[in-house]
């Protein structure tokens, strides 16, 4: 298993990376995120106001695991680590990932490395649901995995997009309104995409897709039966493709929490 040296790492503005490293001689080995800001104003004596999301994508038949940090109040940043569990070593970081209360956090700078803090790991509970969808995929290369995350960056950033793409709700009870139907949508739904249209109580006028991490298994068996409803909003601007007749959009899906959009994309 490959260590990092967080006193020998180097990175670019805005870059961020995962690993694992030793903090000390003889001290338990643990996953850490190593980043450099964009605007190089970071300070430890900072409120850097972190927050942490996660969401896994598929796209080409790769299956990306992605973890987002945001560091807000004073200053503003957002960070997306990218997980190749097919990677050298990834099985295990993703099971220390699963196991470990704690998820250290090293900030670096153009001279090298400037302060590390330590924050609670919220992505446990993530990652442990991932080893058992990841092990039924089949496997891909590093150079497959490196075009699949330029390709779905190139579609959905900036990473202000991806940071509200990946929001799961926080299961806040929305008034319910009377049924709509399409003609009542303010837009515009291609035709392609009208029989697939739904309204939606809790969630408005939406379009029924496959998310793009089921679509291996909807080839295989009935695609009715991985058909989700997204907002409207949500798969005109991810984009979509077909499978057998079915629209498939490489809309995040989270095990147990289902698709996870923007809320304020719901139009009801």
């Amino acid at each position: 298993m490959e260590l990092v040296d967080p006193r020998k790492i180097r990175l670019q503005p805005g870059q961020s990376i995962e690993g694992i490293f030793a903090p000390g001689p003889g001290e338990e080995r643990e996953v850490g995120l190593f980043l450099r800001s964009a605007s190089g104003s970071l300070r430890h004596n900072g409120d850097l106001g972190i927050r942490q999301r996660a969401g896994l994508i598929r796209f080409n038949d790769v299956l990306l695991v992605l973890t987002m940090l945001k560091l807000g109040r004073e200053v503003k940043e957002l960070f997306d680590v990218w997980w190749n569990y097919h990677s050298s070593g990834g099985a295990e970081r993703f099971r220390r990932m699963s196991e470990q209360d704690t998820l250290p956090l090293h900030f670096y700078g153009e001279a090298g490395k400037e302060f590390s803090v330590d924050t609670e790991n919220s992505f446990q509970k993530f990652f442990r649901s991932l080893p058992d969808l990841l092990d039924k995929a089949k496997p891909w290369t590093d150079v497959e995995f490196d075009r699949a995350v330029r390709g779905f960056c190139a579609q959905s950033y900036p990473k202000e997009n991806l940071w509200e793409i990946i929001e799961v709700s926080a299961g806040v009870e929305a008034p319910k309104p009377s049924a709509g139907t399409i003609d009542d949508y303010p837009g515009v739904i291609p035709d392609e995409l009208r029989p697939f249209y739904a309204y939606e109580p809790d969630q408005g006028h939406c379009i029924k897709i496959i998310p793009s991490m089921l679509e291996a298994e909807a080839l295989e068996t009935d695609p009715n039966q991985y058909l989700l409803s997204a907002p409207v909003k949500t798969v005109l601007r991810c984009g979509y493709r077909w499978i057998k007749g079915f629209p498939v959009a490489p809309i995040p899906y989270l095990p147990g929490h289902g698709l996870a959009v923007p809320p304020e994309d719901t139009e009801l």
